[in-house]
């Protein structure tokens, strides 16, 4: 996700697509194994890249060169102010847990977690709590100003640093550590190292140009992407083949191939007045996918009485996609009201964009 309000008339279409890929991707993960246990596999997949593929496309336009505190005092605003905005939404249910929990259980939920915990893992921002993508991407961005400083610019010994920001992720990730640290610092690595990445790929060739290769390469690219991904991605799945070193290169490797198989889909992807819409507005449909999946998981699955979870796979697959479709629907509606009206929520306080 990209969060800079760029008016630009020259924007690179295939960027908005990509972001609109990761997008629909964020929704698919969010359908959950436990209403589509068929699709776990795919959902499993899907998390090894689609929030690195976001970090890495927000890399594209990493400006290294501007004030510190300026880019600081401006990521607050178009970061900060969203995240605990529409971290309201995210409230409601541990709230509801701590005030009424005789409500919450009537309402099929376990009360057993401590709603009190989960409104602190919100309010600093901890570990997976609420929109922690918004948090995560502020801290990286002067951490990695920091870093490009620190090695002069020099893209070489920068690519390498990434790496080992990456290496040091894998033996944090998943510790009790990592988890509590406040204001996602315990992702800090992995987020400055995959927005890193894609400023050495703006540094390196010209985005602008992406979308002008012929379908033939995009799609030997794609065909090739996808391949390396799936193997890597069984090899994972299957059982662990390796430990340490070799573990932690498999799943670079996996993250790598799946975010280079989304981009080289996207440059595939026809322009699309919708699909570019969420992609440019991918900070309103990322704040409001949780809310509108369970808005409709409410209707289709407790109203409607939809038994997805007991589905075949072909069911669970059709009925995900009508899932994602309303949701996004929702979103998109959502959408066009707060470009006309609430601008202010996504940091934007000088000028109002007509939908």
């Amino acid at each position: 996700m990209s969060y800079e309000l760029d008016r630009s008339k020259s924007r690179i279409i295939w960027v908005d697509i990509a972001r609109a890929v990761a997008m629909v991707l964020v929704f698919t993960g969010h359908l959950g194994a436990s209403w589509f246990p068929q699709l776990e596999p795919l959902l499993t997949a899907i998390y090894t890249f689609h929030m690195p593929l976001f970090f890495l496309l927000s890399g594209l336009f990493f400006k290294p060169t501007v004030n510190l505190l300026n880019l600081i005092i401006k990521r607050a605003k178009t970061l900060l102010i969203p995240y605990y905005l529409f971290s309201v939404f995210a409230f409601i249910p541990p709230v509801v847990k701590l005030l009424r929990p005789s409500l919450y259980e009537f309402a099929g939920k376990s009360a057993d977690s401590n709603p009190l915990s989960a409104i602190i893992a919100i309010v600093f921002a901890q570990g997976n709590a609420g929109l922690w993508f918004l948090w995560s991407l502020f801290v990286a961005i002067p951490c990695l100003w920091l870093t490009v400083r620190v090695v002069r610019f020099n893209k070489l010994v920068l690519a390498v640093v990434l790496l080992v920001y990456l290496i040091i992720d894998f033996f944090l990730k998943g510790t009790s550590v990592a988890a509590m640290l406040p204001f996602q610092l315990g992702k800090i690595f992995e987020a400055t190292a995959y927005v890193g990445f894609g400023y050495l790929i703006a540094q390196a060739c010209d985005i602008r140009k992406w979308d002008r290769l012929n379908f033939s390469r995009k799609l030997g690219a794609f065909l090739v992407f996808t391949v390396a991904f799936l193997i890597l991605e069984h090899l994972s799945a299957a059982q662990p083949v390796a430990t340490g070193a070799m573990l932690a290169t498999l799943a670079l490797l996996t993250t790598f191939f799946g975010m280079a198989m989304a981009i080289a889909f996207s440059l595939l992807l026809p322009e699309a007045r919708c699909f570019a819409t969420i992609g440019r507005d991918s900070l309103v449909f990322y704040a409001l996918n949780d809310l509108a999946l369970k808005m409709v998981k409410f209707v289709l699955f407790s109203a409607v009485g939809i038994p997805v979870a007991s589905l075949p796979l072909g069911g669970q697959l059709l009925v995900g996609f009508l899932t994602l479709i309303a949701a996004i629907a929702v979103c998109y509606v959502l959408d066009i009201f707060i470009q006309r009206h609430m601008r202010w929520a996504i940091g934007d306080f000088n000028s109002v964009r007509h939908a």
